[in-house]
């Protein structure tokens, strides 16, 4: 973090250089000491009890909560993929993680990643109107004319955000006095677990922030975050069996780390139960050192997990009931990386956007029917704890029928309603749940009454090759 007597002597030298620059770069600096106090919403701990906004849809109270109830209906240990094609699918589930770090250039060009500072928009965490200023002294900071400055390749310490524009500060659609009722901030791309390979491509200009590229997207995280990684570190680290965490709050060497997080293991080491396993610390200078831990068979699985419904269960009950946060704000899931984090353990790569789950195996296409045929289509012939829905801009896991109704569990934001004037309110569940396909459909103010049903445009099953 830049100091007050660092930016004091800063300010010192530039100072011969004129009165505009010198009013320039107290703003720049200003803006900086601003940007290390803001919250960082992923690393707040998330609320268990039910707020006053969230709201619990009679689907909530008539379907099982319970995802072990789904599994048994379904076989609990009945393989939902062939082990040989589950071992490939995890080996390349490997090259794709790891990636990043066998990347020499960065794919991203500078004018794409400067593109977002063209224009202002949103609110901040203090209500006020992001101002055009503000963004150009973050873009003068990123000095993207110099993109990319850097072919280094490091690691995730701790749970980082991967942000659009190089700022804790979120950009809200709205006015926002409290984040946890609108938990979406536009500049959040995603939470990267700590041991997630990077290869970074940029460095801002003071120094905080990297522009990098990861196994999910590209984009910016905060340096302290991150340590760089020699060949000796690799040469360590990829032992080639690798465990995979099965719950969140996992502590390791202080930091916590959840589901959806990979970790090396060292066979030689691992006796009894539980794996012994190696993650990434600071070390004393940028590159980073390895830690070593024994996690118990609660903590963490050899990945990869068998394919089954009873397994599915397992790790889905782990963040049932867990609120929504978009791109992983406060240390929440969205409804693609619910998906995506409880699949980890199992080698079943997914991209991190519900449009791109959607594509990713078997995809039957379900527009044009009707929202009852969508529904029986699903019964017939979606395989329970291994077909997603999905659906614009959403996805769901497929868990089986009950009473007759395709059940799903997703982690869903609201359903749409009209609140007087407004055709665009909310009716919030805020939550993980196990609903069917017409959440709230007993609602008498839904928008055009129409159900999340209506949006249901896919079927798409993990279960063979084509994964």
């Amino acid at each position: 973090m830049t100091t007050v007597g660092e930016i004091q002597t800063l300010f010192t030298v530039m100072s011969l250089r004129g009165n505009l620059f010198r009013v320039t770069f107290v703003f720049f600096c200003l803006s900086l000491l601003a940007a290390c106090g803001t919250k960082r919403y992923s690393q707040t701990p998330a609320r268990t009890p039910l707020a006053s906004w969230m709201n619990t849809p009679k689907d909530v109270r008539d379907f099982p909560q319970d995802l072990n109830v789904y599994a048994d209906a379904a076989g609990r240990d009945k393989r939902l993929m062939d082990a040989a094609v589950q071992t490939s699918s995890d080996a390349a589930f490997n090259r794709i993680f790891f990636g990043p770090w066998e990347t020499a250039a960065a794919s991203a060009r500078g004018k794409d990643v400067a593109a977002v500072f063209r224009k202002a928009r949103g609110y901040k965490s203090d209500g006020t109107r992001w101002r055009q200023p503000e963004w150009d002294l973050l873009e003068r900071n990123a000095r993207l004319e110099a993109f990319p400055s850097r072919r280094e390749h490091a690691v995730t310490l701790r749970n980082t955000d991967l942000r659009e524009i190089p700022t804790h500060e979120p950009r809200f659609a709205k006015p926002t006095p409290d984040p946890w009722a609108n938990p979406f901030d536009y500049f959040q791309y995603s939470l990267l677990p700590p041991g997630t390979p990077l290869f970074v491509a940029h460095t801002t200009r003071d120094g905080l922030w990297h522009y990098v590229e990861c196994p999910v997207a590209g984009g910016w995280v905060d340096a302290r975050d991150v340590a760089l990684v020699d060949a000796d570190f690799k040469r360590a680290y990829l032992t080639g069996r690798y465990a995979a965490l099965i719950r969140d709050g996992v502590f390791l060497a202080g930091n916590r780390a959840g589901i959806g997080a990979v970790f090396p293991v060292q066979p030689e080491k691992t006796a009894g139960k539980g794996l012994y396993v190696l993650y990434p610390v600071k070390g004393s200078g940028v590159t980073a050192e390895i830690g070593e831990t024994r996690l118990g068979p609660e903590d963490a699985a050899l990945k990869p997990l068998p394919f089954t419904p009873g397994n599915v269960a397992r790790v889905g009950n782990a963040v049932m009931s867990q609120h929504y946060g978009w791109g992983g704000m406060f240390g929440n899931r969205d409804c693609s990386s619910l998906i995506r984090d409880v699949l980890t353990p199992f080698g079943l790569w997914l991209p991190r956007n519900s449009a791109a789950q959607s594509r990713r195996g078997l995809v039957h296409h379900l527009e044009g029917m009707s929202p009852g045929d969508k529904e029986a289509f699903i019964l017939t012939n979606g395989t329970p704890f291994a077909s997603l829905v999905g659906a614009r801009g959403h996805i769901m896991l497929y868990v089986g029928g009950h009473r007759g109704r395709a059940a799903v569990f997703h982690n869903v934001w609201g359903i749409r309603v009209v609140d007087g004037p407004d055709d665009n309110a909310r009716f919030v569940i805020g939550r993980a749940v196990v609903t069917s396909t017409t959440p709230g459909r007993e609602l008498k103010n839904l928008y055009r009454n129409a159900t999340l049903e209506e949006r249901i445009r896919t079927l798409t099953t993990l279960t063979d090759a084509r994964f």
